[in-house]
């Protein structure tokens, strides 16, 4: 069930989310932007979004699953629901801006002080309200952070597999594909140069994983399991065209982070930079990172001084293993000329 999925990935990574939500609101508190950009948003575990919605700033939430940004709502508005004095993020504002969250919102009585008079606790998730309807606000988007890349090559990835008869074959065409739609072909539903924070969190460490494995899904159904002796033959073109879609989607994220950003304007960006697996003494650089850092530089300025900490808890504690995240603050060049990107 997606309640208990949620809840047993919060309880293991709950220090980590914790950590990563005080470091995004202490950004938030000393740039005080207007307007926000959560891109990758998920279910906002790591996201201070009450003090994001107290401060009265316009929120753009973006993430390409369906659905993933609701359920996270549903468990970020309300705090200590089934207790004496649940709270609700929501219900703390004015009348106005209540019901530009909430349709169902009804002004309190004396007595709920915290939570309006629709408010209903449910035992078996208590930190939920049972009438809560999300209202005008905030601005949801269920888009690709790559600028579509990623989108336009899953849409592709059918035509390369439908003429393929071997392993070898579907790869090459699958590169060809990966490198002839590099360049921007969806933006955001956010107007260019209008966000003050744009806030990235560990999104650019899951690229090298899809579309690169929802390509390797359709492959297995359609050419079926190459032989152990096959794949050892098979691994540099495997490794080339994860190392191209994982190049292209950091150029069209960042492409996009540089064109939504306001003068003078930040994005705080946080991704696993190393690695260790449970049982192993030794850490491992997460591969191809350091190409984002060369793109990142091309496109930005890097605000040492404006970030509360470089790196961040080397205890993250993920799936399997351990990380060191990167936390970057990343400001708009003065220059937008960019130099040809080497190949």
């Amino acid at each position: 069930r997606p309640d208990e999925t949620y809840r047993s990935c919060l309880r293991r990574c709950r220090s980590a989310f914790d950590s990563q939500r005080a470091t995004i609101q202490r950004v938030f508190d000393a740039r005080q932007p207007g307007v926000v950009a959560c891109l990758g948003a998920g279910v906002l575990n790591d996201i201070p979004y009450w003090r994001f919605v107290q401060s009265g700033a316009t929120l753009h939430l973006v993430d390409w699953l369906p659905g993933v940004v609701e359920f996270g709502l549903k468990h970020a508005v309300v705090q200590g629901a089934g207790t004496v004095a649940p709270q609700c993020v929501y219900c703390r504002l004015t009348d106005r801006e209540s019901r530009e969250y909430c349709c169902s919102y009804r002004r309190a009585g004396t007595a709920r002080a915290g939570v309006c008079d629709a408010f209903a606790a449910s035992p078996a998730e208590p930190d939920v309200c049972l009438s809560f309807r999300k209202g005008r606000l905030p601005q949801i988007h269920r888009r690709d952070v790559t600028g579509g890349y990623a989108d336009a090559f899953g849409a592709g990835v059918a035509d390369v597999l439908a003429g393929a008869t071997t392993w070898r074959q579907a790869l090459k065409r699958a590169t060809a594909l990966a490198n002839r739609i590099r360049r921007p072909r969806e933006r955001l539903p956010i107007p260019s140069g209008s966000v003050d924070l744009a806030v990235s969190s560990m999104v650019i460490s899951q690229f090298e994983h899809e579309p690169y494995s929802y390509f390797s899904r359709q492959a297995l159904a359609a050419l079926g399991l190459p032989t152990a002796d096959e794949e050892r033959r098979l691994r540099p073109a495997l490794e080339k065209l994860r190392t191209t879609l994982l190049h292209h989607q950091i150029e069209g994220h960042c492409a996009e982070i540089e064109r939504i950003l306001a003068p003078g304007g930040r994005c705080f960006l946080a991704f696993e930079m190393f690695h260790r697996n449970d049982g192993d003494d030794a850490w491992y650089l997460v591969e191809e990172m350091h190409g984002a850092l060369i793109e990142l530089d091309r496109r930005f300025d890097f605000d040492i001084d404006g970030c509360p900490s470089l790196v961040g808890d080397a205890g993250f504690e993920t799936e399997g293993g351990t990380s060191v995240v990167y936390h970057l603050l990343l400001a708009p060049k003065e220059s937008r000329a960019l130099p040809a990107r080497p190949h």
